[in-house]
C-alpha cells in the first residue's frame, strides 16, 4: 500500500474516533510530517484523499480542519470503502432493484482521446460495453464505458452486466477513489428515447467521467445519457485560494 493511503487512512480513523473534532484544526503540516516520517507531497496526497471524502476543508490562511458534516455513509473501522459510489451500491443500499441489459460487449481499440484519458496508447486493447441501467425495472442511464484490459484481463460479460466498482473491489482489492466528471444537458436522440421511454422533447442529462484507483491509475472513462427526472448526483466541492 503507498504511504499517503496509510496516512490518510490513519487520519480518516481519528476523525472518527473524535480524535480531531469537528470545526477543530488538525495539527500543522510540518507536525504531521514529522510525525509520520514522510514529505509535504506525500502528505498532501493523503490531505487530497480526506478532501474528496468530505471528511475535511482546506482553506489558504485557515489550515485544515474537520468537516461539521461528515459524509453520510461512514466505513466501520478497519473496512476499506470506495468514496465513489456506483449505481448498484447506492440504490441497493436504499431497497431498489438494479439490474442491467447489455447493448454490446467487445474488445476494441480506443480512440485517441479516450486512450489519452486511460493512461494507454490507441494500439492498446480495452473492454468496451454498452448497458442500460434500471432502476426498479424503469431505466435510469445508458452506458457507454471503457476500461483497459491490462486492469481487468477476467472481465466478462457477466461481469459487465454487474456493479463493476465491486468488481473491481473484490478482484483487484482496489478502490475507485476518485473521479473526474463533466455534466451536460441535451436534446434526447431516437436512441435515448427509445431505452430511456422518453418523448422526443424531452432531454438527457449526460456525464463525462474518468474515475481513478486509489494507487493513482485511471481505470474507467464512462459516458452516461441519464434519464432526467432520475439523474441526482451528489458532490463535494473544495475552493481554492481566496
Amino acid at each position: 500500500m503507498r504511504r499517503y493511503i496509510e496516512i490518510s487512512d490513519i487520519i480518516r480513523e481519528r476523525i472518527k474516533n473524535k480524535l480531531y473534532l469537528q470545526g477543530e484544526k488538525i495539527p500543522y503540516g510540518h507536525q504531521l510530517c514529522e510525525e509520520f516520517s514522510c514529505s509535504k507531497i506525500t502528505l498532501n496526497n493523503a490531505m487530497d484523499i480526506l478532501v474528496n471524502e468530505g471528511f475535511i476543508t482546506r482553506q489558504r490562511g485557515l489550515g485544515t480542519v474537520v468537516k461539521t458534516a461528515t459524509p453520510q455513509y461512514l466505513p466501520l473501522a478497519g473496512e476499506r470503502s470506495s468514496p465513489i459510489q456506483g449505481v448498484s451500491t447506492i440504490n441497493t443500499a436504499r431497497g431498489y432493484e438494479v439490474s442491467s441489459l447489455l447493448l454490446a460487449f467487445e474488445t476494441a481499440n480506443p480512440p485517441a482521446e479516450i486512450a489519452a484519458h486511460l493512461a494507454i496508447n490507441t494500439d492498446q486493447f480495452a473492454w468496451h460495453f454498452r448497458r442500460v441501467r434500471y432502476i426498479d425495472e424503469l431505466p435510469l442511464s445508458i452506458e457507454e464505458t471503457w476500461i483497459p484490459l491490462r486492469i481487468l484481463p477476467e472481465f466478462t460479460r457477466q461481469d459487465a452486466q454487474g456493479s463493476v466498482y465491486q468488481y473491481v473491489e473484490k478482484t483487484l482489492k482496489k478502490i475507485p477513489a476518485s473521479s473526474h466528471t463533466q455534466f451536460s444537458s441535451l436534446p434526447s436522440n431516437e436512441d435515448a428515447q427509445a431505452w430511456l421511454r422518453l418523448t422526443p422533447t424531452e432531454p438527457v442529462s449526460v456525464t463525462r467521467s474518468v474515475t481513478y484507483l486509489n494507487d493513482g491509475q485511471p481505470f474507467e472513462f464512462c459516458v452516461s445519457h441519464y434519464h432526467y427526472q432520475r439523474f441526482n448526483y451528489n458532490s463535494v466541492v473544495q475552493r481554492q485560494g481566496n
